[in-house]
């Protein structure tokens, strides 16, 4: 009770604090937000915006044809600057420019497109279509008034059986992949955590200075309840994060995260290294702003390093193996395995999570014993 009592001051003085809850639980989310409404969730149906300011007869059935396409999700504009736009900004997967009828479709797509390929192809099959039609009615325009001409190629398309085209894919589906929410959660969680948790630091030097570890060994309950509550109050606030943050993913964002007996072990053993990391810079630095000079770029180095700002899968294997030596990438290796692979327990990233839970806690708890019983 004694410890949970310290816990409980500790919380207070946390809630109090308006820019340690922003770095907690504001900016998080709005990282998460930005970075899912800015990738989107990957469809089945690419956007294409269609630029066609006079198409004549040919052109309109183009139009036609490419808004039934089944693989296009058309959007029409007037204006070519407003079309480059938004293919700039990733809002689309190209546009087509439909030009007056004798002249070749464009298609535009941005410099780094993965959808390259499939939208070149669903184009060229609206263009395969129309053309072959239009090849028919002038056929049989030599013979026949063009309008029975045209009558006649509707009635032929009409009774021909239409071929349906299945897919299958073979092996998992990515689940991060289907909704770039279930990437972004967990990775921004895994991030904000540690870096929290480092910032920290800073309320522990400020304890120090106040000599609060030093009395606290003349006090009653002694300087273990007092490390411990300080202990349990760093993984309350990282629980609160996590519970915000994947609340948010599940209900707002329809992400599946898996068995919960796979995912709730991983925040957890998580929860208590990115206390004890704090815990143990708080040991080290002398001053406050030392700890928050210290804590911002070694949380975002760790989560370069550790796969939280991008898959460690598009770095070199020299960089995967650095990448390693972080609690991070064993995080994300675990999220990984259970999100997209439906792993009921990453039995080898959790072995390795919590030895680094136990060596930093140990480290934690000497170094600031250390500190109040010598004052160094």
């Amino acid at each position: 009770m004694r410890t949970l009592s310290t816990a409980r001051v500790e919380w207070v003085r946390f809630f109090r604090d308006r820019i340690a809850m922003f770095s907690t639980i504001a900016m998080p989310i709005v990282v998460v937000l930005l970075i899912g409404l800015s990738f989107g969730g990957a469809g089945d149906r690419l956007g294409v915006g269609v630029l066609a300011p006079a198409p004549g007869p040919l052109g309109q059935q183009f139009l036609s044809a490419l808004e039934r396409s089944p693989g296009l999700e058309v959007t029409t504009y007037a204006d070519t600057r407003d079309l480059y736009r938004d293919i700039r900004m990733g809002l689309l997967s190209g546009g087509v420019e439909v030009p007056p009828d004798g002249q070749a479709v464009r298609i535009d797509v941005p410099q780094t497109s993965q959808d390259y390929g499939p939208l070149v192809a669903a184009v060229n099959g609206v263009v395969a279509q129309v053309g072959t039609r239009a090849i028919a009615v002038q056929v049989l325009s030599a013979d026949v008034p063009q309008a029975k001409a045209e009558q006649a190629v509707a009635a032929a398309e009409a009774s021909v059986t239409s071929l349906e085209v299945t897919t299958r894919t073979v092996g998992a589906v990515s689940a991060m992949d289907a909704n770039r929410f279930g990437s972004a959660v967990p990775s921004q969680l895994m991030l904000f955590m540690f870096l929290n948790g480092l910032i920290a630091a800073a309320a522990l030097v400020q304890a120090r200075e106040l000599g609060v570890f030093r009395r606290t060994l003349a006090a009653p309950q002694g300087l273990r309840v007092y490390l411990g509550g300080l202990g349990a109050s760093r993984f309350g606030i990282a629980m609160l994060q996590a519970a915000i943050l994947l609340g948010l993913g599940v209900l707002s964002f329809r992400i599946d995260l898996g068995a919960p007996s796979a995912w709730v072990p991983l925040v957890v053993v998580y929860g208590v290294i990115c206390a004890a990391a704090g815990m143990l810079l708080g040991a080290i630095v002398r001053t406050p702003g030392q700890a928050v000079a210290v804590a911002i770029p070694m949380g975002i180095v760790f989560g370069m390093l550790g796969g939280t700002m991008w898959p460690l899968s598009v770095v070199s294997p020299a960089m995967r193996a650095i990448g390693h030596l972080t609690p991070q990438a064993w995080a994300m290796d675990a999220w990984n395995l259970i999100i997209n692979e439906g792993s009921g327990f990453a039995t080898r990233q959790m072995a390795v999570l919590l030895v680094y839970a136990v060596v930093l806690s140990v480290l934690a708890l000497w170094a600031l014993g250390r500190h109040a019983r010598t004052g160094r």
